[in-house]
């Protein structure tokens, strides 16, 4: 019976042994989901006290070992700060390291914490070492492209803090603050001090280019590797094969893949890099549409403050506007958003805004270089991307090596970075610590960026040198409508095909011309014609328009393009402001210059329309040429007999010479036969009279005349228009801007 009850006794006890191991192990697999979702809602101090639970239940459990040391480790920072969390993370991996030494995840998670902390940086590439080859032994794939992605990233963070990398030819180190003070000491010091290395960061772009494609192979769907091989591409111009890697990412349905759900952002975060890496290969090779639809998939993936951040122009203002642009409804905001860009674009004839491609390129250039998604560090957001998205890539970029003597102030053991932007004269210096691919404003170039945006706040250079849009020169006329709120207003523009068409070998040419109107944040297509042209021409494409607008701000915007020349295309852009009318007041409208028809000539002048001037388009007058001059004069008041008297003056004034041709002494001896003009700025008489008029029910007096040049030199004149109405002494003056130089000369 005693043995009977033995043999009752022992499996109730085994049974009850394994229900309670059981049972542990169920609450511990329970607190380090708590832990896990804690740590995703950005609770990290709860998160922690619940694993720190998990791990003092179960001290052998690796999961709870391996999340609660991986949960320390990431919210370390660089630095001696957090010693007692360091140790205490680096003895759970440790750990479990010791139990599982075929689990990659530790050692991996051992690479990181030695990456956060200083003077062990070298010991964290062994533990990366390490943690690949355990990883591939295991055949882990998922811990294969999780290990390699991470070595790549610190070989990246070497090849970005090398690969522009110069030596100091002397024992002379440069200082950013006689930068900020001193002229031209970056351009001398550049030409002068240092000297390149050859093939630098060649070696470690190599190694993180062969890891990446490792984690890649591994895992086709691993968003960090794909982001790095792409900004590692972008730096070699390898345009399509990015196109190429970023395609599968951007049509798959997306899920986390890795055991990595912090930050739980993170595969949003990546998405989002690698479709704007695929908007910037498409812009570079100048497929905009794909562009767009890439920067689209990219803002869309974003979170919705990182959204509202990019798509928020302040960045792109001076302070003040900055100030007041915040300061508006919602309406308005958006309205002022949509004119930034529209007046930004080259050619709003074009499907796509060119200038908001170039900016979002920009964006993701911020991105592949300065994204830190770990530490929560948007590209765009660092010193160094916020200037690549006022101006551009800088055109030169320097590196220098981490000075070694304490007279150095900011940069001793900093290297230092400098972005050149030589043809605006424009420099900004950078200095962070060496390998790590950070930096900020060195000495007072902070100052220097605010008071640059104060003067321009954002520059679209490269896109004007790639996009070729040509200028039109176009002269604007306002007068007063018939009716009371309302102005007629004359448009007339030029394009010089002989220079957009240059170095085009085709011998016709289908200019698409389009008018656009509108309020100044909407424009509408009011007018679209074409014309074939016969090349090669020197003749100008001209283009004429007469409105009748009401009252308040108007924007006039003409463009002419060849959609089968890329270079061919030429813009226009006018503000106007028409004022509410004041009949009291005696005023001028604009002067309009021109060439009077023959057969107007003797006809009763009594408005524009009986002038029979044909506007010049443009202001450019042909040497030796005479034109006419048209204006109205408003707000006269008659005498008993119901007429008006006045003296009319009018006056030029030589604002520029164009000196380049024929020797500026002999222009000078020419101004003598200029209506008695002397040198520059000086303003002389051309031309005084009194006439009478009857008014016969009229609200204005036309006046027209017509002035001939001379031998005037070429140049930039004004002339003014000075009506007094005799008896009552009132004033009234229009000026209008001109240019006197041959069609030959504007193409240069």
């Amino acid at each position: 019976m005693a043995v009977a009850a033995i043999t009752l006794v022992a499996p109730c006890t085994s049974v009850s042994a394994q229900t309670r191991a059981t049972v542990i192990e169920t609450d511990i697999d329970a607190l380090i989901r708590r832990g896990l979702s804690l740590a995703a809602n950005g609770d990290t101090t709860e998160a922690l006290e619940v694993l720190e639970q998990a791990t003092d239940r179960a001290p052998r459990n690796l999961e709870a070992l391996y999340q609660r040391g991986r949960l320390l480790t990431r919210t370390t920072s660089l630095g001696f700060n957090n010693t007692p969390r360091q140790v205490l993370a680096w003895r759970l991996l440790n750990r479990g390291a010791d139990l599982a030494p075929r689990d990659a995840r530790f050692v991996l998670e051992l690479a990181r914490l030695r990456l956060r902390t200083p003077l062990l940086r070298a010991d964290a590439e062994r533990l990366l070492a390490k943690a690949v080859a355990v990883a591939v032994a295991a055949a882990d794939t998922v811990m294969i492209a999780e290990s390699a992605s991470e070595f790549g990233r610190l070989f990246e963070r070497r090849y970005r803090t090398t690969r522009k990398r110069h030596v100091y030819i002397a024992n002379i180190f440069f200082d950013p603050y006689a930068a900020r003070n001193r002229l031209h000491y970056v351009r001398e010091f550049l030409e002068h001090q240092i000297r390149p290395i050859e093939n630098a960061g060649a070696a470690d772009r190599a190694e993180a280019d062969r890891l990446y494609r490792l984690a890649l192979a591994a895992d086709p769907a691993h968003f960090a590797s794909a982001v790095g091989l792409l900004g590692l591409w972008y730096d070699e111009q390898r345009y399509p094969e990015m196109r190429a890697v970023a395609a599968p990412f951007l049509t798959r349905e997306y899920a986390p893949r890795h055991p990595n759900p912090m930050p739980a952002d993170a595969t949003v975060a990546s998405v989002a890099s690698i479709a704007f890496a695929d908007g910037l290969a498409a812009a570079r090779l100048n497929a905009l549409a794909d562009a767009e639809r890439a920067f689209a998939a990219g803002l869309a993936w974003l979170s919705a403050h990182d959204r509202r951040d990019l798509l928020d122009i302040s960045r792109l203002l001076t302070p003040g506007d900055s100030v007041r642009v915040a300061g508006l409804a919602d309406d308005a905001r958006d309205a002022t958003v949509r004119t930034f860009w529209e007046t930004a674009d080259p050619l709003i004839s074009t499907p796509e805004n060119e200038a908001q491609i170039e900016y979002f390129a920009r964006v993701a250039v911020s991105m592949l270089r300065y994204d830190d998604v770990e530490q929560g560090v948007r590209g765009w957001r660092t010193d160094r991307g916020m200037i690549v998205m006022r101006y551009g890539e800088p055109p030169v970029e320097v590196l220098l090596p981490p000075a070694n003597d304490i007279s150095a102030r900011d940069v001793t053991g900093r290297v230092v970075t400098v972005f050149s932007y030589p043809a605006r004269e424009l420099e900004f210096v950078f200095s962070g610590p060496p390998a790590m691919n950070s930096a900020n404003f060195a000495g007072d170039f902070r100052d220097v960026a605010d008071q640059r945006r104060n003067d321009e706040p954002f520059r679209l250079d490269a896109m004007t040198a790639r996009t070729r849009v040509d200028s039109m020169s176009v002269q604007v006329a306002r007068f007063r409508g018939r009716r009371a709120g309302e102005y007629q207003v004359v448009t007339a523009a030029a394009a010089l095909p002989a220079r957009f068409y240059d170095g085009v070998e085709i011998d016709r040419g289908l200019l698409s011309i389009r008018s656009f109107r509108g309020s100044p944040d909407r424009l509408r297509l009011v007018d679209s014609q074409r014309v074939t042209i016969t090349l090669p021409t020197l003749r100008p494409v001209e283009y004429q328009r007469l409105d009748t607008l009401p009252v308040g701000d108007h924007r006039v915007r003409i463009e002419v393009v060849d959609a089968g020349v890329q270079s061919a295309a030429a813009r226009a852009n006018v503000f106007l402001s028409l004022p509410p009318v004041r009949d009291t007041s005696l005023a001028l409208s604009d002067v309009l210059l021109g060439a009077r028809a023959s057969a107007a000539i003797g006809r009763p002048l009594r408005s524009l329309a009986d002038a029979g001037v044909r506007p010049l388009f443009g202001t450019r007058i042909v040497p030796r040429d005479t034109f006419s001059l048209y204006v109205e004069a408003y707000g006269l008041r008659p005498d008993a007999r119901g007429d008006v008297q006045i003296e009319v003056a009018l006056a030029v004034t030589l604002l520029e010479i164009n000196r380049s041709g024929p020797t500026i002494e002999r222009w000078m001896g020419n101004l003598a036969d200029v209506v008695g003009l002397t040198p520059e700025g000086d303003k002389q008489l051309g031309l005084r009279f009194t006439r009478t008029e009857r008014l016969d029910g009229r609200d204005r007096v036309p006046l027209l005349t017509s002035i001939g040049m001379g031998t005037a030199p070429n140049g930039r004149y004004r002339l003014d228009v000075v009506v007094r109405e005799i008896g009552s002494d009132r004033r009234a003056q229009s000026s209008r801007e001109f240019t006197i130089g041959s069609m030959e000369q504007s193409r240069k």
